[in-house]
């Protein structure tokens, strides 16, 4: 978002997925995540990243109608490749604790596609629902059944969905 923000002209469609303009919780923003979540992450991160990584998978696939699949080849991935440093995972929780995109959101022209599940445990479907209607040119899809990561739900319609979408013809 931020990219398309700052530079508009070089894109011509934009996909977001499981997105929020802001991850955590603020007086005006409930639509995220409390930052004691992010606190405690960090804090376990610091201890055991291989747990805390694997609690996430189980987090990040809650409500999904195929969460136990899903988190189970997660999980086997994760163990096969190393691990990013504590360091790079400790920063990008940083990221997510202080980055706040909304009052960029004016600028983003482009086209833009959300595909959101609806049981997203991370990315709160009404974040999704607000971002779609403070983009000037924006349309929400939601994924009946999925949590936060719709392309694994439902592969197939996700890939129509994408191609639908980058083969609409351009409004300009």
């Amino acid at each position: 978002m931020q990219t398309a923000a700052l530079a508009p002209r070089r894109f011509k469609r934009l996909i977001l997925v499981g997105s929020t303009p802001r991850f955590t919780q603020h007086c005006d923003w409930p639509h995220a995540q409390a930052a004691a979540l992010l606190s405690m992450f960090s804090l376990a991160v610091a201890r055991d990243a291989t747990d805390v990584l694997q609690r996430f998978i189980a987090l990040l696939n809650q409500g999904d109608v195929q969460a136990r699949a899903i988190s189970r080849s997660m999980s086997q991935r994760l163990l096969a490749d190393p691990l990013p440093d504590t360091a790079t995972l400790l920063a990008g929780l940083d990221w997510l604790r202080d980055v706040d995109l909304r009052p960029q959101l004016a600028r983003i022209t482009t086209p833009t596609l959300l595909i959101h599940g609806e049981n997203d445990p991370l990315m709160p479907l009404p974040a999704a629902q607000w971002l779609a209607q403070k983009l000037p040119d924006a349309r929400l899809e939601i994924v009946a059944g999925a949590a936060h990561a719709p392309f694994l739900n439902d592969p197939e319609g996700f890939a129509k969905r994408l191609g639908d979408f980058c083969d609409a013809p351009a409004l300009d």
